[in-house]
């Protein structure tokens, strides 16, 4: 038996080395993808369950009495004002801990790890204290140029370094967007509205507020609106536009609601899908339209056909438009819409297959002269944050039959937003603090990785220490790696790929209850 046992003891150290190990989510860094230890809530005004990050609730709770009720708010509501408060002492007693999560550690050793990955690393700035073991997102590869712009990820050849004072733009010749795979894309789609989430009691919400209800961000003037259902009675032309003074299109996240005094940027890559139901679907012709970037992009259905249109708004010699034939459904019958705007490609979906797409390559010049209302290059440089992007601009319409919407929902891509350098995000015994603005987000300094080189970012931007601000990495890992280069990961510094959520945060058997339930529920594979 003992054989046995040091056998079995040997055997599991061996695999929990070298093959699969579980770590812990620390923080929120990686929400909602991954959660640290962070508080699940249900909403009373519309029944909409969001995770929020616990860690202010800590600071809350010793400045406050149990009893002491805060301001919440439901994204499906408003993000401007609370729709509703909960005790401290609640909250608290109700905050799960982060996400197990297993990791692959044997798949670097075999293969190259591949952009959008989630890894697991030695932190390069603290490799030995409480934040050693670090989990991001992999977004640059070995010898690439990386910069962010708009929220998505630019990458070339690193290529010769050009002298400082070098024009920007031939600083940034040869990059261009990268786009995350579907599987990666779906998963990481972040909410802002979802027809299904209205409020229960309207009276009662507006008695709680002392604010009349707005009516949901999608204005449907002549469209019948109850039990979640938008409806269109005639064949008439109609159409829903989005009230951006309702729900701005923007990076804001549930999870950072207790954190206070944050700039939200606009976000311009969306999904806009909807279960749709015509009377008539022979007859049924539907166009949205995106206006963003200084461009109008159409997405329409008619006449069998699936077209993509893409106009610049001042010079009409820039018209592009692709097509694909598309089979009508029977009278009746539901389809699942999905117009996806992201990473510089327009699709449509249909039912969950992608039926014609339509690609725009443009350069990291061209996309900042694009989306920050016409400033040049060098004007954006001088400061990222200075100027925000145009928010975009959706409207729906529909002609020709009778027609009926369930499901209506909107959702925002990732956005990897630009930032200072700050002291508080670097350790002063790596080395001197390295000023300006962070790595990755200076068109006139791209980010250089050298040939063991990896860059990191968090899904949560706003609330992520990662790459951009990590700073120099700690004397050790300069020591040992014989590399002091800052913000970036060295090859040596990879455990694995994050594979799985095998015991997410349980759950109590009565609220404020020891939590102790699996919520098998939420195991899931991480995208």
């Amino acid at each position: 038996t003992l054989q046995s046992l040091i056998v079995a003891f040997v055997l599991a150290m061996a695999f929990r080395g070298f093959v699969l190990e579980g770590f812990v989510i620390p923080t929120g860094s990686m929400a909602p993808t991954l959660m640290g230890a962070h508080v699940r809530f249900d909403s009373p005004v519309t029944g909409f369950e969001y995770p929020f990050d616990a860690g202010p609730l800590a600071e809350l709770g010793n400045r406050l009495e149990a009893s002491r009720s805060i301001e919440l708010y439901d994204p499906m509501v408003s993000v401007n004002y609370p729709a509703f408060a909960a005790p401290v002492g609640a909250l608290r007693a109700n905050t799960r801990m982060g996400d197990r999560v297993l990791v692959l550690k044997t798949l670097y050793t075999f293969f190259n790890p591949d952009r959008f990955d989630v890894v697991v690393f030695k932190n390069p700035t603290d490799p030995v204290g409480d934040t050693q073991n670090y989990i991001k997102r992999l977004v640059g590869l070995p010898n690439e140029r990386i910069l962010l712009v708009d929220g998505d990820v630019f990458a070339g050849p690193a290529g010769a370094e050009l002298p400082e004072r070098a024009p920007i733009t031939e600083k940034l010749a040869g990059m261009s967007v990268r786009r995350k795979p579907e599987h990666v894309q779906r998963a990481v789609w972040q909410p802002v509205y979802d027809s299904d989430f209205v409020p229960i009691d309207v009276q009662q919400f507006e008695q709680r507020t002392r604010r009349d209800w707005p009516g949901p961000p999608w204005r449907a003037p002549g469209w019948r609106a109850e039990d979640r259902v938008y409806r269109w009675e005639s064949a008439n032309p109609t159409e829903i536009t989005w009230d951006g003074a309702i729900r701005a299109i923007n990076d804001w996240t549930a999870y950072n609601i207790l954190r206070g005094g944050m700039t939200h940027y606009p976000v311009s890559d969306l999904r806009i899908a909807a279960a749709v139901v015509a009377d008539q679907p022979d007859a049924l012709a539907t166009t949205l339209t995106l206006h963003a970037r200084r461009h109008l992009f159409t997405f329409s259905l008619a006449d069998g056909a699936a077209t993509i249109r893409m106009a610049h708004d001042e010079d009409e010699a820039q018209v592009r438009e692709v097509t694909a034939p598309v089979d009508p459904p029977a009278p009746g019958e539901a389809i699942e819409l999905e117009f996806w705007h992201v990473d510089q490609a327009l699709s449509i979906w249909i039912n969950g297959r992608r039926i014609v797409e339509l690609t725009y390559d443009w350069s990291p010049t061209e996309r900042i002269e694009n989306a920050f209302n016409g400033r040049t290059v060098e004007q954006y440089a001088r400061d990222p944050q200075a100027q925000m992007p145009t928010p975009p601009q959706v409207t729906w319409s529909f002609r020709g039959s009778p027609v009926e919407m369930r499901r209506l929902s909107l959702d925002r891509d990732l956005y990897y937003r630009p930032g200072r350098l700050s002291t508080n995000d670097q350790f002063r015994a790596n080395g001197p603090y390295i000023e300006g603005l962070a790595a990755a987000t200076d068109p006139s300094a791209p980010l250089r990785l050298g040939p063991d080189h990896f860059f990191m970012l968090g899904d949560n931007s706003p609330a992520s220490r990662d790459g951009r601000m990590w700073g120099r990495p700690h004397q050790l890992v300069a020591i040992q790696l014989e590399d002091e280069t800052p913000f970036v990961v060295h090859r040596r510094l990879l455990l694995g790929k994050a594979w799985a959520v095998y015991f997410p945060a349980p759950l109590p058997m009565q609220p404020g209850g020891r939590a102790f339930v699996p919520d098998l529920g939420r195991l899931r594979f991480i995208r």
